[in-house]
């Protein structure tokens, strides 16, 4: 288990396959095997193998903010969060918002095999390790996670298929592709089963795993724009401020490390984002742009490049280095009090209640909760309480930007300006003359990649609206 009372211990997923992305929803198709030409069915015949394959899933869907390419740090380019530092002609398509569809980034290869680690761990741990419920659970709220993360940043048009026996059928309606919606669907239910799993159990394993699927369902349903019901399920009472579900990393072996501080600080691939770019000689303004670096802002500490005697990949870039993780095995975390109270924020906005809005966002404010495994910023004074809705409205997206930096929001936040608040997407998402040429693009989410064609009832998005 990921968490600030438990560090992982790490072990190899023993045999674990390597699917197309599934989604089953009931135990029988869970027990059937995944590719059994892959797998020697007695390498996984027994509760420890179980368990094996259990860590091995868990750390499977670190993917998101692991390894040298990230879902999370190419998502915060496609939005704000992050400025292309690099020399290669695709990462500069993310950022300029103008992405082909063969591009090789947002790592989405690997998120949906995730499915099928995930997968192959349930269906091994129903049967060797039935009584084990937190693990289960925690392996249903791992998937409903990933499902979580491929709605939120895809377009419309995400195969969730599965193979049954180990045959990959791609007339099985399983395969059709899904809206962002019905990805979003998919992935409550997965987290309905987890909260099903570990029911009313008060042990500490327990308790930290419904607290994460409450905080992944509640968002889901922000994401369906069902506020009352989404903050309904995270008062203080279920998941306190302070609380976080964190990811660890492990100093064995490179491609576990913080993939945000690699990109970053690392091979200075990516510059923190900022509202003006100063690039050979001249100065661009980057429309809808949050200052990130230049505001000085407690919650994402910046320092320059210069600082520490590095320079940008592309050697033209200013580099910005993020540090609220400062080393390659800080945590971050997936789920957290803070994400709690910024579901419970917004739907105060959507009740027309901005005091009680700002009551939440000036209490958090006052007394911040640490971010990540290192990180505690300094209290921060109120802010003023908007006059309007539209005022407040983007003042709450100002806030939950900085809260959740880098950690896999904000692309999905202002998809969700576009598509909930019906503000146009030139005035939401970076805009205007990109610095290393050209104008920004308008794309607003990743293409799923050429490589789903192979399933025939994929041709490409459904659409790439937000």
């Amino acid at each position: 288990m990921f968490s600030t009372m438990h560090r992982a211990r790490w072990a190899a997923a023993v045999g674990a396959a390597l699917v197309l992305p599934g989604c089953a929803d009931f135990k029988n198709q869970l027990l059937q095997p995944q590719n059994p030409g892959i797998i020697d069915n007695s390498a996984v015949g027994s509760a420890a193998a179980a368990a094996a394959l259990k860590v091995g899933a868990m750390g499977r869907i670190k993917v998101v903010y692991t390894s040298s390419e990230t879902l999370w740090q190419e998502a915060g380019q496609v939005a704000d969060e992050y400025q292309n530092a690099d020399f290669q002609p695709d990462r500069n398509d993310v950022d300029q918002r103008t992405m082909a569809t063969n591009s090789p980034y947002a790592n989405y290869g690997s998120v949906t095999q995730a499915r099928g680690y995930i997968r192959d761990a349930l269906a091994a741990e129903y049967k060797y390790e039935p009584t084990k419920t937190t693990d289960i659970g925690e392996l249903w709220m791992a998937l409903g996670f990933i499902e979580l993360s491929l709605g939120e940043n895809f377009c419309n048009g995400i195969p969730l298929g599965n193979n049954t026996n180990g045959v990959v059928d791609y007339s099985s309606p399983s395969f059709k592709p899904l809206t962002n919606n019905e990805v979003f669907d998919a992935a409550i239910a997965h987290l309905d089963s987890a909260l099903t799993s570990v029911g009313s159990a008060s042990d500490s394993a327990s308790v930290f795993v419904r607290r994460a699927a409450l905080v992944l369902k509640a968002r889901l349903l922000v994401d369906k724009g069902q506020y009352a019901a989404a903050a309904a399920l995270v008062p203080t009472s279920a998941v306190a401020t302070n609380w976080q579900y964190l990811f660890t990393t492990s100093t064995a072996s490179s491609s576990d490390d913080n993939g945000i501080w690699t990109l970053n600080n690392s091979v200075s691939r990516v510059t923190v984002g900022d509202s003006v770019m100063a690039y050979q000689g001249k100065t661009f303004t980057i429309a809808n742009a949050i200052p990130f670096f230049s505001l000085n802002d407690p919650r994402v500490p910046v320092i320059t490049g210069a600082s520490v005697k590095l320079v940008a990949e592309d050697g033209l870039t200013p580099l910005y280095l993020q540090q609220i993780w400062k080393n390659r095995d800080d945590a971050v975390a997936l789920a957290s009090g803070i994400d709690a109270r910024m579901i419970e924020a917004e739907a105060k906005l959507n009740a027309n209640d901005i005091a009680g809005m700002m009551t939440i966002l000036n209490a958090a404010r006052a007394t911040p909760p640490k971010l990540g495994g290192v990180l505690q910023p300094a209290a921060m004074p109120p802010l003023a309480t908007p006059a309007t809705q539209d005022a407040a409205t983007s003042l709450f997206f100002r806030e939950k930007a900085f809260w959740q930096f880098s950690r896999g929001f904000r692309l999905s936040d202002l998809r969700r300006l576009v598509r909930q608040y019906k503000r146009t997407q030139d005035k939401v998402f970076p805009s205007g003359q990109h610095y290393k040429g050209g104008t920004y693009g308008s794309d607003v989410n990743f293409p799923v990649p050429d490589g789903e064609l192979v399933n025939p009832q994929f041709h490409g998005c459904i659409d790439r609206n937000a």
